[in-house]
């Protein structure tokens, strides 16, 4: 699945603010052969706080 870094920043600004919250949301990281990006989206989220 592809999900722009919008769609996550967006994700996160709505008041995702963990790693599975902005999967819910997006659907970043919920693939069967995803889950790289996970560290990435954490990293984002901690760049927001």
């Amino acid at each position: 699945m592809n999900v722009s870094l919008q769609a996550v920043i967006d994700a996160i600004k709505n008041g995702a603010d963990t790693v599975d919250k902005v999967g819910k949301v997006t659907g970043a990281g919920t693939g069967t052969d995803c889950g790289k990006c996970k560290s990435l989206i954490a990293n984002i989220i901690e760049l927001g706080r």
